[in-house]
């Protein structure tokens, strides 16, 4: 498997924050414990980053590292009086991980239903709403710039890509609960 360079690692890590933290407060009570876990499981991840094999699931396999520090740290804990059980642990990180796997293809499969409205909706516009779309997100024109070459001033051109994201949004709410044929 291709390895991944440290700005990929560093992209994936990042963008796993707030599901590998709302993990580890799953098996650690206390959010200053979750805290430390979290810290103790980044510094693991990176240091083990060459062990993750790019294409399969991040979250996953940080689950998996975070599982562990946080046996580690429960067994290191006066806090932790009454222990679990570590089948019950384990089984608890494993319901998770599973419930977090499942989570994240069903936003996928949103995000993907939502694209395919949006640009659905983006065709339903004006030819000269689809214009100004393309001007500013395809070229990267400035709305001053646009105004400039509409004869409209950059306040002008802030309401008018207002009303534009409204019509869009209103159009995407519309046909998510518009029954398909």
């Amino acid at each position: 498997m291709p390895s991944l360079d440290s700005n990929e690692f560093v992209a994936l890590l990042t963008a796993s924050q707030r599901r590998l933290y709302a993990f580890i407060c799953t098996l650690v009570i206390d959010r200053t414990d979750a805290d430390e876990v979290l810290q103790e499981t980044n510094l693991a991840l990176w240091e083990q980053a060459e062990r993750f094999e790019a294409g399969t699931d991040f979250v996953a396999w940080a689950c998996r590292v975070a599982y562990y520090k946080v046996l580690k740290f429960r067994d290191a804990s006066k806090r932790y009086r009454v222990k679990l059980d570590a089948a019950v642990l384990e089984l608890l990180a494993t319901e998770t991980i599973e419930k977090e796997r499942a989570a994240g293809r069903r936003a996928a499969e949103e995000f993907e239903q939502h694209r395919l409205l949006l640009v659905s909706c983006v065709d339903d516009l004006s030819p000269r709403h689809r214009d100004v779309l393309a001007q500013r997100y395809e070229s990267g024109r400035s709305l001053t710039d646009i105004g400039m070459a509409l004869g409209r001033n950059a306040n002008a051109m802030a309401q008018l890509f207002h009303r534009i994201r409204e019509l869009l949004r209103e159009c995407v709410e519309r046909k998510l609960v518009e029954p398909t044929v």
